[in-house]
């Protein structure tokens, strides 16, 4: 799938909102200050010359907003940043140096910057290598790093060392929710909330809660969700991570059939994620990626019925898990994409495409089970109603069975 430019995907969008160019032309004007007071005529031409890919140079920043606004989104999504530098991995000896200083009877600042380059690869690893094999990387780094908690250092450096277990501890979290160990991954969580108190980090007191409503989510609690996004928003609303807490407010309220709060949800997250930063590193788990965003309206559309909406969000979030050479770099949210497109195309009558799709989530290695259920029943639901003599659609639905039993 080749790399998609702005102004494909801005006709694209229209599309499936049923938007003429001229409508859309009425849209740029309502949420531009830029062309507030122009007529829709020229506003037209500018539609139209755009979508014809006839402009070399990217809209100015604020129609950069603007374009992503009238679509739903967020502009770093629409119009992606060049990507950050290369990760920075240790080599083995480097590594090997790294353990013997955490181990040693007093630890220098080197050793703790070092040991945060570790976990921020950690918690990049987390979206594409398989679960089993970081989780155990992950719960040998913790061990070390909380054995220094027993040795001599500055307050500076003991607060340091607080968060670095935290961050580690959200991510054991994750991993072990991943692989099906519930009782686990809360202990983890817990863990992590006690270490984000002592090192005064209001945001991994609310990763914890963005944890929590994560598994009530996949557990089909979703008054449970907007309980726990409560309490993470209560902790902060200024960083990244209340926008994933919106995002999961949202995704509950869809399934609740609340399409009014699905909307306000996704709007409070959009706008925060607008007035933020782009993250360093925007591949590491808790830093929120912008593109991340489609993949939230992407869910809830699709449980809302907006099949055109769904579907064009899926196209984006396919896209944006591939690099231009086509590594698959998010395959949880490509697989999600996926099973989004099987449903579209499965209340559109198309069950030969719909059943390639839901095949080709399924084959994905790095998955995170319980939400590949969640999504997975969901899908086998539709499918199954939609097409109830379906031979093909009965064998999905015993497929997601069968993976339950084994989660």
């Amino acid at each position: 799938m080749e790399p998609e430019v702005w102004w494909q995907r801005l006709r694209r969008d229209r599309e499936a909102r049923g938007w003429s160019q001229l409508t859309a032309a009425k849209q740029l004007i309502a949420h531009s200050e830029h062309y507030s007071g122009f007529d829709e005529e020229s506003v037209l031409r500018t539609i139209k010359r755009w979508e014809a890919g006839q402009l070399k140079n990217l809209p100015s920043p604020e129609n950069q907003s603007a374009i992503a606004r009238m679509f739903g989104t967020v502009r770093s999504a629409y119009f992606p940043v060049e990507s950050p530098a290369t990760l920075v991995r240790l080599s083995e000896d480097e590594t090997l140096d790294l353990v013997g200083r955490l181990r040693s009877s007093s630890v220098d600042d080197t050793a703790l910057d070092l040991a945060r380059l570790t976990v921020d690869r950690l918690c990049t690893d987390y979206a594409s290598r398989p679960a089993p094999a970081v989780l155990q990387e992950a719960q040998r780094w913790l061990r070390d790093i909380s054995a220094l908690a027993r040795t001599p250092m500055s307050l500076r450096q003991q607060r340091e060392v607080y968060d670095l277990g935290a961050w580690l501890s959200l991510l054991v979290a994750c991993l072990n929710y991943d692989v099906g160990d519930v009782r686990s991954a809360d202990a983890a969580r817990q863990a992590a909330i006690m270490l984000g108190t002592e090192s005064g980090q209001s945001e991994v007191l609310a990763w914890g809660a963005e944890i929590k409503a994560w598994m009530a989510l996949t557990q089909g609690n979703y008054y449970g969700v907007l309980g726990a996004c409560k309490e993470g928003l209560a902790a902060t609303r200024t960083h990244s991570v209340s926008v994933q807490l919106h995002a999961q407010a949202a995704k509950a309220w869809a399934r609740l059939g609340n399409r009014t709060r699905v909307e306000v949800a996704l709007d409070q997250g959009r706008d925060l994620l607008d007035s933020l930063p782009y993250p360093d590193n925007p591949r590491n788990h808790f830093q929120v990626d912008p593109a991340k965003f489609d993949f939230y309206a992407m869910d809830c559309y699709r449980n809302v019925g907006e099949n055109q909406l769904a579907l064009a969000m899926a196209e984006t979030v396919e896209r944006s898990s591939r690099t231009p050479a086509g590594v698959v770099v998010a395959p949880m949210r490509l697989a999600e994409a996926e099973l989004t497109r099987a449903t579209a195309f499965a209340r559109a009558g198309e069950l030969d495409q719909a059943m390639s799709k839901a095949g080709e989530a399924l084959e994905r290695g790095r998955r995170s089970l319980p939400s590949l259920l969640l999504v997975g029943h969901e899908v086998a639901d539709e499918l199954t109603q939609l097409h109830p003599r379906s031979q093909q659609a009965a064998e999905f639905a015993e497929h997601i069975k069968t993976l339950e039993s084994v989660h």
